[in-house]
């Protein structure tokens, strides 16, 4: 990952999108493997939408949301990806990882242990007894 400079943005996003950070994601392969493979697993589909219920996921480990098409600036002006424990952020434009940027410089093996652990936070279920 490297520090974002404008000539890296994708045309489309610089006129249009909102992915903005101050790290630039790259290689995107690296990441864009990873996050698609952790999407596949947990139930998300391909834009990080989950079983076609809310537009946004959110556990106490992390936050998808997928790229917003609508015209609301501050909803437009979310990240698509938060990882609480950390604070990383990542916008991505249009689809997961496309044109992506964070507020971390994050290592492609790191970014693989975050999505570990948002892996095992799916997995968490409520303990029914401690609740009645």
């Amino acid at each position: 990952m490297k520090n974002a400079d404008i000539n890296d943005m994708e045309l489309g996003n610089l006129l249009f999108g909102n992915s903005r950070g101050e790290f630039h994601i790259e290689p995107r392969e690296a990441y864009q493997t990873a996050f698609a493979e952790f999407l596949e697993a947990n139930g998300f589909d391909g834009y990080g939408h989950n079983s076609g219920e809310n537009r946004c996921f959110e556990n106490d480990t992390f936050i998808i949301r997928p790229y917003y098409w609508g015209d609301d600036n501050e909803e437009a002006e979310l990240p698509n990806f938060v990882y609480k424990p950390t604070g990383l952020e990542i916008r991505w434009y249009k689809y997961p990882m496309r044109d992506a940027y964070s507020n971390q410089d994050v290592d492609p093996e790191a970014f693989k242990a975050m999505l570990a652990e948002c892996s095992k936070s799916m997995a968490v279920k409520p303990d029914r007894e401690a609740q009645e």
